[in-house]
Parts: C-alpha cells; structure tokens; sequence
C-alpha cells in the first residue's frame, strides 16, 4: 500500500468524531470563503470591462474639471464639473452620493455630495450644491470656493443605502434644511417629470432666512404646474415681517398639519444638518413613524 494511503487510514482510525467535526467546519469555511473572493473579483472584473462610459468610478477616484461656478444665494454655491470626456453617462442614480477628495494643507480631506441631476445623465458634466461656511468652520467648501475654472477635484461614487421605485409610495413627506435640499430637489423633479408617476410630495424646507431658501423659484413653480402633486412648506428662523409660512424651528404641529401622521401609505425623506436631523427623528417618532417608515440622507 502507498504510502499516503498507509497514512490517510491510519488518520481515519486515530482520528476522534470530535476531529473530523472540526475539519468538516473548517473545510466549509474555506470553501465559502473562496466563493466570496470569486463572486467579488468576478464583479470587479466585470465592471472594469464595461465601466468605460461611466464617469464615475464607486472603486477609485477620478479627476474632474470646475468648468463653472454660480452663486445661488449668499452662502451657497453651485459648481459644475466635467469628465475628461463628454460623452461619457455621469452613473449617479436616484438619491445616492458621491464622494470628492482633496488635498489641503498637505491632509486628505473627503466629503458627500448628493448631485441635483437628473439621475444618469449623458454629457460627462454634474452639478452639486455647497454652502460656504466662514472660517475656521467649512474647510472643504472654502477649498472648493476658492478653486478657479479649469482646477480639478477628485470624485468617485456613487454610494448610499437610498432605492427609489416608481409609485413605490402614494406620498412621499420631505422634510430638508438648508444644503439637505438637494436630494429631495433631484427626487420631485424626476418624479413630477415622469407622466407614468402618480406619487403625491409633501415639502417642509427649513432656513434661517428667506434669501436662504435654494431653488424657490424652481420648487414653486413646480407647484404652480403640479397642484395636486406637490405641496410646499417654507419654516424660517428669521422671518421678514410679511411671511405667513413657518417660523422658528420644524415643530410636530408643522409635520403634522403639513405631512401628517404615519401611514402605510407614505414614506419619509430627512435630510439636513446632523442636529435637526436628530430632532426630527424625535418628532417622527411621536406622530408614529418607525423604521422603514424614514429614510435618512
């Protein structure tokens, strides 16, 4: 007999239950886990075969032009950058975010951004929304400010947990503060734009002052034209003397009267600074929302 059968019996007769118990563990374990790492760089390999269109990359970051830059209002800004090539499809779908990198006073700094475009857009070229804070506050939008035409920021992406199916929800209540707007801008704009949506938007958009307010023109005009479709509510800290809308802070009475209380029906987007994000999840809570029920940007 050779000698690695001599060997493999001898094991089988020495060899406790408990042994082979373990054995057979680790054999599954190995096994699974080198389908893991096929199934991963199976993927990986596929997407870098069929990715040369996509401007963007979820794996690694990419270099993009400023090709402009606009104010929207006192603070805040909007800069639009270009791929290296035109026709490439800028894959950010519905609601998700991508990610831009720099290098300042010689650190890696990365931040989110959730594009206003509409979501897979042909031409290479995607907008996003920044509000410049003063210093020391707002390192990367201060960065971001003070860059010329033709400099270059990194983005990769897309990335986030967000998944929107058409009419997956009779309403959708939106409550966003400052910046926080430009998912739910993306959103209303897509749906209203879509003759075979019937999803009906609630909108309660808080800041500190009414010039603050970032695409007002839009957004009322989109209520203008979808009247049963799209409900609009401004809450401002510091109001001028004819506002009749909201003032202060988001309260449950404004949720409530403007949104209402939970339903299997609806479904709610938050988006905006981490404090008011807290608070709202609070008074959610107490009209009866859980779970899935929100979904926070």
């Amino acid at each position: 007999m050779p000698k690695w059968m001599t060997k493999l019996a001898s094991f089988h007769v020495s060899s406790s239950p408990l042994q082979l118990s373990f054995i057979g563990i680790l054999i599954l374990c190995v096994t699974s886990l080198v389908r893991i790492l096929f199934r991963l760089l199976k993927g990986k390999l596929f997407y870098r075969v069929n990715n040369n269109n996509l401007a963007l990359d979820p794996l690694e970051f990419r270099s993009f032009r400023l090709i402009e830059k606009a104010v929207v209002t006192p603070n805040v800004r909007l800069f639009r950058f270009a791929a290296s090539h035109p026709e490439q499809l800028v894959n950010v779908p519905l609601g998700k975010h991508i990610y831009a990198r720099a290098w300042i006073n010689g650190k890696e700094v990365r931040r989110p951004y959730n594009p206003i475009n509409k979501p897979n857009q042909v031409g290479g070229c995607f907008d996003i929304l920044v509000k410049i804070y003063p210093a020391p506050y707002g390192l990367f939008s201060r960065y971001l400010d003070s860059l010329k035409d033709g400099d270059c920021v990194e983005f990769r992406g897309p990335k986030g947990k967000f998944e929107y199916q058409r009419n997956m929800k009779k309403r959708l209540g939106m409550i966003a503060g400052g910046t926080g707007i430009t998912p739910m801008y993306q959103l209303i704009e897509t749906i209203l734009n879509d003759p075979l949506e019937r999803t009906q938007i609630s909108l309660i958009y808080a800041n500190h002052t009414e010039q603050d307010i970032i695409f007002r023109n839009k957004l009322e005009s989109f209520a203008s034209q979808f009247p049963n479709r799209l409900k609009l509510y401004f809450v401002l800290n510091q109001p001028p003397n004819s506002w009749s809308q909201g003032i202060g802070l988001i309260n449950e009475k404004h949720i409530q009267h403007h949104i209402g209380y939970a339903s299997p029906s609806t479904r709610i987007l938050v988006c905006g600074p981490p404090a008011m994000t807290k608070a709202m999840m609070i008074l959610l809570n107490k009209l009866g929302y859980k779970g899935e029920d929100i979904f926070k940007f």
